[in-house]
């Protein structure tokens, strides 16, 4: 895994987030290279979300 798939596995599995929130956390990432990374998460069929539609990775809140 990329680093900074690591780094948006790490958030995720400390607090929910909108997708738009984790772009937002990463504006100074390439678009190429975020999406990228997010693809990496989906790949690895780690990513839920929640009823409000945020997403987390294990028992985050």
């Amino acid at each position: 895994m990329s680093p900074l798939a690591t780094t948006l596995r790490d958030t995720l599995q400390n607090e929910t987030k909108q997708f738009d929130e984790m772009v937002d956390l990463h504006l100074d990432v390439p678009w190429r290279d975020f999406l990228r990374a997010w693809g990496e998460l989906r790949m690895a069929d780690v990513l839920k979300r929640d009823e409000a539609g945020a997403y987390y990775i294990g028992g985050a809140d």
